[in-house]
């Protein structure tokens, strides 16, 4: 069947989606996977039977392979996706007696989400998904998402993301000029907020650990040259492995992350008092001062980088 417009241009799709589930964030990747029931609902007069008040059902039921008019939407981000075909297609078309017509679909579906890790790992992610018609024009087809619920979330969604939450659900309207024409889009909006606590129990509890037990060499005795140099090397490794873990979950990027800054700065106090003891000479005035001068400035660190990156 060929595009249906009727007297009033445009085939007007209203748009709705139950999100089910959303797993596996792919930080490396950019990218997450989502599971969902899309329906789109919109007229097409030749499918419209009977008259008011007759005998007919309001509706009828058709299968998926029934050829009928539908249209050609996509997600314009979308990576991967399939439908659910167990045990039947998981797909419902029903068509009322106006020839108004409801399809409605399960799919799963990884879609492309740029990041900006610069406040990793106390970010907040934006990611969309977007959907427009691949061959018609604005012209033929016009996307509006429905006015009751737009975009529905399954109960306890929350509980299926993976370090995560689910912050914010918005709709809006994303409609692109291309070569070959204007295209009506639709898009929804997540608002992904990384939950620090894993963070906080895996990173930077124990690096701020570390960082205390660098400290210990400076009540060593200044002939106890093994112990001091064992304990700084000893925690120097140790951090050096705990940033080698937490980077091999991240992309490769240009710029600066909160992480780097937080790894890069005990990385200098673990070095700074594992280079101490060769050039501090053995009084007692300047024991006093190198063990308040070190705790002085790691604290002085955290109230910069809390502040800046809270």
């Amino acid at each position: 069947m060929h595009l249906f417009t009727g007297s009033h241009g445009a085939v007007i799709v209203y748009v709705n989606m139950l999100i089910r589930s959303i797993s596996k964030i792919d930080d490396v990747n950019m990218e997450y996977s989502v599971q969902m029931t899309f329906r789109e609902e919109w007229v097409d007069g030749r499918l419209a039977y009977g008259f008011p008040g007759d005998s007919t059902p309001e509706f009828v039921l058709l299968t998926a392979g029934e050829q009928i008019w539908m249209p050609d939407s996509f997600f314009q981000n979308e990576k991967q996706a399939h439908e659910h075909l167990i045990d039947k297609p998981n797909v419902l078309i029903r068509v009322h007696k106006d020839g108004s017509i409801l399809y409605s679909v399960r799919i799963s579906m990884v879609l492309s989400c740029p990041m900006d890790l610069q406040l990793y790992p106390m970010d907040v992610q934006t990611c969309y998904i977007d959907l427009a018609s691949y061959a018609y024009t604005d012209k033929d087809i016009e996307y509006r998402w429905k006015k009751s619920k737009p975009v529905q979330l399954k109960n306890g969604l929350n509980d299926s993301l993976p370090n995560f939450l689910l912050d914010k659900v918005s709709t809006t309207f994303c409609t692109s000029k291309t070569n070959t024409g204007t295209y009506s889009c639709l898009r929804t909006v997540l608002e992904l907020k990384r939950q620090f606590s894993y963070y906080l129990l895996q990173l930077y509890i124990p690096s701020t650990m570390l960082v205390i037990v660098s400290w210990f060499s400076f009540w060593l005795d200044r002939g106890a040259i093994p112990a001091r140099v064992s304990l700084g090397v000893t925690t120097l490794l140790t951090m050096t492995t705990q940033a080698s873990g937490i980077n091999a979950n991240l992309p490769p990027v240009s710029y600066t992350k909160a992480v780097d800054v937080w790894i890069g700065s005990c990385l200098f106090f673990i070095f700074a008092a594992l280079m101490e003891f060769a050039w501090v000479t053995y009084v007692s005035t300047r024991r006093f001062y190198k063990r308040a001068l070190f705790p002085f400035f790691f604290v002085c660190f955290n109230v910069l980088y809390w502040t800046s990156y809270s």
